[in-house]
């Protein structure tokens, strides 16, 4: 049976995954001194990190279906897959956001950036991690248990 490409995870995990953190980094531009570029260094700096979000969440969410041996671990969500996944992402966010704001100074907070006490690191993007990657996986959830829907009504009918 061919398989729609809608139907692999990835492809619909990167496509919300890559819209959500960028609505999410265009929006907290204003707690970085990326604020006050010129429009061209900010469209770099967005698509740039969003990427990056992108390439995080993808390697999380094959973790997660590493431990299950299963990429549609996310259709009988269980708390601990859910939780892991969310985890391994704020995990690395939180390192890589402490490396390159303290250490390699690659970018930088401005005065209006919350930040986690004693870490100096941001609590916008930690946040990040916890909201748009619960939000990816709920939508996915919901998508492919639809489609799935859908597919088993068709099969009935005999379309």
């Amino acid at each position: 049976m061919k398989q729609l490409v809608f139907e692999i995870p990835e492809l619909s995990l990167c496509l919300l995954a890559f819209f959500l953190n960028f609505f999410w980094e265009v929006i907290h531009t204003y707690f970085y001194t990326l604020k006050d570029s010129h429009f061209d260094t900010m469209l770099f700096g967005w698509l740039h990190c969003t990427l990056g979000d992108v390439m995080i969440t993808v390697g999380s969410f094959w973790l997660v279906s590493l431990r299950n041996w299963n990429r549609k671990w996310f259709l009988s969500l269980k708390g601990v897959n859910f939780i892991g996944f969310i985890v391994i992402g704020v995990i690395y966010t939180f390192f890589s956001e402490w490396a390159n704001v303290q250490i390699f100074k690659y970018w930088s907070y401005n005065e209006t950036m919350p930040l986690i006490p004693l870490t100096k690191v941001g609590l916008s993007p930690v946040l990040q991690w916890i909201v748009i990657p619960s939000v990816v996986i709920l939508l996915m959830r919901h998508y492919f248990l639809l489609a799935g829907g859908s597919k088993l009504k068709r099969r009935i009918r005999g379309l």
